[in-house]
């Protein structure tokens, strides 16, 4: 039986971290003049959503077992508590965004696609848990 490991959970946002920086930098350089921001907003969103997936499993075969479930609601907290955490400090304090232009990305109705990271982070843990442990 495993139990809730934080800091396979930590190691695995943080490698999210890598692909989601190395993507923002090729996006700025190539992806943005070709199809504007608006496009290079929906490319990387879509692009980071199985990414979001394909590391969610590696996090559930690395804690399957009897305290799955309690792992992998841990790692959706966990992953969220953390984006929002980096989003709004760095965007705010590092990068200098104004509040109303980082919550603006949260504004789905607007063709803002970023609170679809937040929902996958919220169900491909669990989902893919649950594939992974058979129920």
């Amino acid at each position: 039986m495993k139990s809730i490991n934080y800091l396979i959970s930590l190691v695995i946002l943080l490698g999210m971290a890598v692909i989601v920086i190395a993507n923002g930098y090729i996006c700025q350089t190539y992806v943005a003049s070709r199809l504007g921001n608006y496009g290079n907003h929906v490319y990387k969103t879509l692009f980071f959503v199985p990414v979001i997936f394909l590391f969610s499993w590696l996090y559930a075969n690395a804690t399957r077992g009897d305290t799955w479930l309690a792992s992998a609601l841990f790692v959706s907290c966990f992953w969220i508590g953390l984006t929002l955490l980096f989003e709004f400090v760095f965007g705010h304090y590092v990068l200098g965004n104004s509040w109303e232009v980082l919550i603006a990305d949260y504004r789905i109705w607007q063709g803002r696609l970023w609170l679809l990271i937040l929902i996958s982070e919220a169900i491909a843990p669990v989902t893919i848990a649950w594939l992974i442990n058979g129920y």
